[in-house]
């Protein structure tokens, strides 16, 4: 009687008199086949990705283009991981440079536990030496807010070989400062901020940057925006790149002209 009077709270029938009841088997729910599935990015191609570690640990991921260049694209916080870099990634892509586009641990559709889930550097080193796998003979950490003060806190140990980082707060709970990041930092360093983005810290940002021991550096000051909204003046689906978006393409690439 029990048994039947729960079922019926469920808005269900109880099974008839001398029947056995069967457990219900829950029906799958389909995950997305495809980059622009599960974005909702209209974009031609590239295919979902998933990067484990030995312990079992899974990020995320997708890959768009082809070729040896890579740039590893670490997201904003947003729930939708990757998604956000979607347009860019693939609009530079058809520009000859092959996107790995990644969820973080605890963001997007990544599957984290033990030391990798609290250890960025070793998220990042893992995307980077996967790529590396693949092909890639060059790899650019290209990160927007939490992507780009991780790019800055962690790039220099990850085995990558140049470092975007648009609108990276000055600090961000488990990273490195950018003062304590910066002075460190040889690699290629691109660093964009608008100065009203004032969460961030531009001037803290932009005196950290100066003590980057980089050979080649740059720093942008953008009119506005923040993230990888500074790239785009349209929409995913109707974009109008600015002039950052060509000069983070091309720093991908190694042409660092007028840094």
């Amino acid at each position: 009687m029990l048994a039947v009077v729960l079922l019926a709270g469920c808005g269900g029938s109880g099974p008839s008199e001398g029947a056995t009841a069967r457990p219900s088997t829950p029906t799958p729910t389909p995950g997305p086949t495809s980059v622009s599935d599960r974005c909702k990015v209209p974009v031609d191609g590239g295919e979902l990705v998933e990067i484990a570690d030995p312990g079992g640990s899974v990020m995320t991921g997708a890959t768009l283009g082809e070729g040896p260049v890579v740039a590893v694209y670490l997201h904003q916080t947003t729930p939708v991981g990757f998604c956000g870099w979607t347009a860019y990634a693939a609009w530079a892509a058809e520009r000859g440079v092959r996107a790995v586009l990644v969820d973080l641990c605890g963001w997007g559709r990544s599957r984290c536990t033990g030391g990798l889930a609290i250890d960025p550097a070793a998220q990042v080193r893992l995307v980077v030496d996967w790529a590396r796998s693949r092909g890639a003979t060059r790899v650019t950490l290209v990160g927007a807010s939490l992507g780009g003060v991780t790019a800055l806190a962690v790039g220099q140990q990850s085995g990558a070989d140049a470092l975007v980082d648009l609108s990276g707060p000055f600090s961000y709970p488990g990273l490195d400062t950018a003062a304590v990041a910066a002075p460190r930092t040889t690699l290629p360093l691109l660093l964009a901020v608008a100065p009203g983005d004032t969460d961030v810290q531009p001037a803290e940002l932009k005196a950290a940057f100066e003590s980057a021991p980089a050979k080649v550096k740059k720093f942008v000051s953008t009119p506005r925006d923040h993230g990888w909204g500074m790239l785009n003046d349209g929409t995913d689906a109707d974009p109008d790149w600015t002039p950052l978006a060509d000069t983070v393409l091309a720093w991908t690439k190694g042409d660092y002209t007028g840094a």
